[in-house]
């Protein structure tokens, strides 16, 4: 497999889910999150069933409000002043202290109020109101990338980048771009009294009508052949040690930490199925059981696009 469909495999994978999204959307992100159970103030090493449900609204896109969510410059509404259902919610069930779960959290145009934690442990149903205003952990990106190599099979090796192949990677989209930019030196200006070869384009620049001659073409076609075969740089690694059960690589990595609620003789306090409401206002986040946020937006940047496209030959 050369550098070039190496990077492309890379490229591709980033730019797929943000072409199949609506503009700006949340882009979903292969997550491991580590899940840490307490109880009594001591880690509780036994298995936990329990669902997650978050409450507050859902935007309507292309409006206004839509927009400014995506933008970052929003303002929740004030609980009371719409109808608040269920808008996300996520089961999973862990056996150990510090077990992992695969959930990507992902849900992009729902205005998150309140959510509320339902377990089972030791045989008895618990609720821990209030855990945080949004259900995912505090992510970070992992310093290292994986991506699968798809050229060799559905389920082909994991190659894991290194200082060595981001190094070259950089270099040659250094020289390509560079090379892109060389190639205008061939553009020419629009010469009506001129046969051109069928099929060349014209396009406007600093208001001058101009044509890609058939040099600006070859040209082209000599800077995307460029290949420093970065990919032998690359170190084949186990994909089951650094993918998700679908066997997607994963990106973000966090963890989330609840308290199991007990009584004074450290019994587990029961679920109260008279409480089955959705608070109205519920703004009381315990400090054990808060969950920060991670944006889940702006994972993609003009810069990228550009060298992308240009990588493509799409533009000039």
């Amino acid at each position: 497999m050369n550098s070039k469909a190496i990077v492309t495999l890379v490229m591709v994978g980033f730019i797929l889910p943000v072409l199949t999204l609506p503009a700006s959307a949340d882009i979903t992100q292969p997550t491991e999150t580590k899940i840490f159970f307490e109880k009594d103030g001591e880690p509780y090493n036994e298995s936990v069933t329990y669902t997650v449900k978050c409450y507050g609204y859902i935007l309507k896109v292309r409006t206004q409000e839509w927009k400014d969510y995506l933008s970052g410059n929003y303002e929740k509404r004030e609980p009371g002043t719409y109808n608040m259902t269920e808008v996300f919610s996520y089961s999973a069930t862990v056996d150990n202290y510090g077990d992992s779960i695969y959930e990507p959290f992902y849900y992009n145009h729902r205005v998150i109020d309140h959510c509320t934690l339902c377990g089972k442990a030791g045989g008895v149903e618990f609720t821990i109101e209030n855990i945080g205003e949004i259900p995912n952990p505090d992510c970070n990106y992992l310093e290292y990338k994986v991506y699968r190599d798809y050229h060799s099979g559905e389920y082909g090796p994991c190659l894991m980048t290194t200082e060595e192949s981001d190094a070259c990677n950089k270099e040659q989209s250094r020289l390509i771009s560079e090379g892109f930019e060389s190639c205008r030196e061939y553009f020419e200006e629009y010469d009506e009294n001129k046969i051109y070869p069928e099929g060349a384009r014209t396009f406007e620049m600093n208001d001058t009508t101009m044509i890609r001659t058939e040099e600006y073409y070859a040209c082209n076609e000599e800077v995307r052949s460029i290949d420093l075969n970065c990919s032998d740089l690359l170190k084949t690694v186990p994909c089951e040690d650094y993918c998700n059960p679908e066997g997607q690589p994963i990106r973000k990595e966090g963890s989330l930490h609840y308290t199991i609620p007990t009584d004074e003789e450290g019994n587990i306090i029961e679920h109260d199925t008279e409480n089955d409401k959705i608070p109205e206002n519920s703004k009381n986040i315990t400090a054990d059981n808060i969950a920060s946020s991670q944006n889940l937006r702006n994972d993609t940047n003009d810069s990228f696009f550009t060298v992308f496209l240009k990588f493509l030959g799409m533009t000039g």
